[in-house]
């Protein structure tokens, strides 16, 4: 945050558990479990990683394939969210072309594994705006790749292109961003978003594939100190059934990540994270039903686990994460690498930032694989290189390489496996261990 001091930054001399895979690999000893499980039980036990642990943790990434490819498709916005990671960008069309984009987007999806039944394979514009350009990159995905789920996360505007929206294109899933009532969007995200926003959500149905064919709607809520108090209200606008067909399927909520000086100023205290969390015990016990949970909170960041620990009781948050093993399979999955729980009847899906990777395949505007939180540096930055982040991170750091229309989708995912670990995974698992040894201790203490 603004005035926090940097961290020092490790050395970028390669790790012992990078070199440890080949060994454990060719040994036979390595046996595939997600990466959620290798991350959980040192974690809640707080017995600390070996480095053949880690080895086995970086392995279990490697065969999580991302399933997931996400472009961010233009650099540029209609808004100036408060929230947002990303800053004031000029439309990036011409590095897109420069970068050949469209033709990288089509070869990655062209060449990525089937996924498994139950997690099919997906792409999604993961913003900023939708051009109409971005309708053709949609419409040869379809044709060439339809067992493909398409989808689109948006503010509302991309009703804009409804008139050259191509005929047949039906996305799989649309989400649509919704932070709070009506004042507080719009205190957020800029006058008249909220109108943008409903509006993108009564057209939605028209563009995404029917709920039998299993499309649906959804709707974002980042969680700030100017929304906190507003989950159930947004849960009743979008998901209630009295009207007719509700705006939305699913509302999802996460937390905000802060970035920079402005959004650090919104990030979730402890006492907003309270108010938060009445409003989703309240709108889960409203409108989630077993088999159909509409209503669930994503968690990224283990400053947030605290929090969330904190306000519900040390105690009570570790019966949702136990150590026992008996206990552990009835209340907690492992998803890849989430885990996912219920607390307090809320269902929380964590996804610890230290193995980050097989979430997605972030293809950034330039056609450049990129990490995670690549977003709080400007597209030029990133390709300079240059620029530090308020953590101290230099902005090389988030570009794995540059892809082309001939890159080998496995092979550069590995690559970013250890690249990812270096850079950033391992010095977050250290972070991660230390918190949930705070919540281990302030549970015994609490139980005295």
């Amino acid at each position: 945050m603004e005035g926090q001091p940097k961290q020092k930054l490790e050395s970028q001399e390669a790790l012992s558990e990078l070199t440890l895979q080949t060994e454990l690999r060719e040994s036979g000893e390595y046996a595939y479990a997600p990466s959620a499980s290798h991350w959980y039980w040192n974690m809640v036990d707080g017995k600390p990683f070996s480095d053949t642990q880690k080895a086995e943790l970086l392995l279990a990434q490697k065969d999580e394939l991302p399933y997931l490819v996400s472009a961010l498709l233009e650099r540029t916005c209609n808004l100036r969210c408060a929230h947002c990671i990303y800053q004031d960008e000029q439309s990036s069309r011409k590095a897109s072309e420069e970068g050949q984009l469209a033709a990288v987007v089509e070869h990655i999806i062209r060449t990525m594994p089937q996924g498994p039944a139950e997690q099919r394979a997906k792409f999604m514009s993961a913003g900023r705006i939708l051009r109409p350009w971005h309708l053709d990159i949609f419409k040869k995905l379809r044709e060439s790749r339809p067992d493909v789920q398409l989808g689109v996360i948006d503010n509302g505007t991309y009703t804009k292109l409804l008139r050259t929206w191509p005929e047949g294109l039906q996305l799989d899933w649309l989400d649509i961003s919704v932070d709070g009532t009506e004042a507080n969007h719009d205190k957020q995200r800029g006058e008249s978003s909220y109108a943008a926003a409903m509006e993108g959500l009564r057209h939605a149905r028209e563009i995404t594939r029917s709920r039998e064919e299993g499309g649906y709607v959804a709707s974002l809520l980042t969680l700030t100190n100017i929304n906190a108090g507003d989950v159930l209200q947004v849960a009743n606008t979008l998901l209630n059934e009295k009207a007719g067909e509700p705006l939305a399927d699913k509302l999802n909520l996460t937390t905000m990540g802060p970035t920079n000086a402005i959004n650090a100023r919104l990030e979730i205290s402890q006492l907003d994270f309270a108010q938060a969390w009445d409003g989703l015990k309240e709108a889960c016990a409203k409108y989630n039903t077993p088999g159909n949970e509409r209503v669930s909170l994503g968690l990224y960041r283990v400053e947030d686990v605290e929090k969330l620990a904190a306000v519900v009781g040390e105690g009570k948050f570790l019966e949702s994460f136990p150590a026992d093993e008996d206990k552990a399979r009835e209340r907690v999955t492992f998803r890849g690498n989430f885990v996912e729980t219920h607390v307090d009847g809320v269902p929380v899906s964590y996804l610890p930032i230290s193995i980050w990777p097989p979430e997605e395949f972030l293809i950034d505007a330039d056609g450049a694989y990129r990490l995670a939180y690549e977003g709080q540096f400007t597209l030029e930055e990133l390709r300079a290189g240059s620029q530090e982040s308020w953590d101290g991170h230099s902005a090389r750091d988030y570009t794995v390489t540059q892809l082309t229309p001939e890159t080998d989708f496995r092979a550069v995912y590995e690559q970013a496996v250890d690249i990812y670990w270096q850079r950033f995974g391992h010095a977050k698992l250290d972070q991660e261990f230390a918190a949930f040894a705070r919540i281990r201790e302030k549970a015994r203490q609490e139980g005295r």
